[in-house]
């Protein structure tokens, strides 16, 4: 069985244009987000799956250079862009495909190991990782192929096709879908997926102010490091997820 990692990047953003390859301390949040992941166990490849539009031959670029192999499709139909993939790859219906966003350039190798494993022993078709009402940032969801071409072939509302997974939590009966609980016992709020430019402010002073090289830092150690700092970890605090369908 094989487990692909795709993280879906763009260049487009309403809200803070380039993000993926915006840079901090001489790296870019895409680059932090593929080397964070470069330690998981239990991938059998990462790749990166970005849109075939011109304003994304920057990101395919800059993937080639990092060394990941990108495939590029849909700027729209992101569910349909994965689906490329698995077709490109020549996956089974039980490989199963982790998916990630490359706003999120803090994505915990563990975690994703530890969510892969869950998922497994499950024998889930869809599992999606949970670490409290408030923390975005190590965002993390796993499916199989199996699972993904039905929702390809039956999602119908656009912002299905744009997430690539509310089909399968939205049809619990169809599927069996499950979260895996993380453990954490931080309870405030944190935000480091980057969305805005106060997202992008709150990264970098982040980055500044942490002691060693966040690139290999623990999900768990980040989040205690933030619990003493306060003051950065606030600096976002309004910034509003979107919902599906904005």
């Amino acid at each position: 069985m094989k487990v692909i990692a795709c993280s879906q990047a763009r260049y487009d953003s309403k809200r803070l244009p380039g993000k993926v390859l915006q840079t901090v301390n001489d790296q870019s949040l895409l680059q932090y987000h593929i080397t964070r992941l470069k330690s998981a166990k239990n991938i059998t490849e990462h790749v990166i799956a970005t849109s075939d539009h011109n304003n994304d031959d920057d990101v395919a670029v800059h993937c080639l250079k990092l060394g990941v192999r990108v495939f590029r499709g849909s700027k729209l139909n992101v569910l349909q862009r994965f689906t490329d993939v698995v077709r490109v790859l020549g996956l089974d219906d039980d490989d199963r495909i982790v998916r990630l966003t490359a706003d999120c350039p803090l994505v915990d190798a563990q975690l994703v190991d530890q969510l892969i494993a869950y998922h497994l022993e499950r024998g889930d078709d869809y599992s999606s990782l949970y670490i409290g009402e408030h923390i975005r940032g190590f965002d993390a969801e796993i499916m199989s192929v199996k699972a993904l071409k039905m929702a390809a072939k039956n999602a119908v509302e656009d912002y299905q096709k744009e997430h690539v997974t509310p089909y399968l939590y939205q049809h619990p009966k169809q599927f069996k879908v499950s979260q895996y609980k993380a453990p954490c016992d931080y309870q405030g709020y944190t935000r480091l997926c980057i969305d805005e430019p106060r997202d992008l402010q709150m990264f970098t002073q982040l980055v500044t102010a942490y002691p060693r090289d966040i690139s290999v830092a623990k999900y768990i150690d980040i989040l205690d490091f933030l619990k003493h700092h306060p003051e950065i970890a606030l600096l976002n605090q309004d910034v509003k997820q979107k919902k599906l369908g904005e």
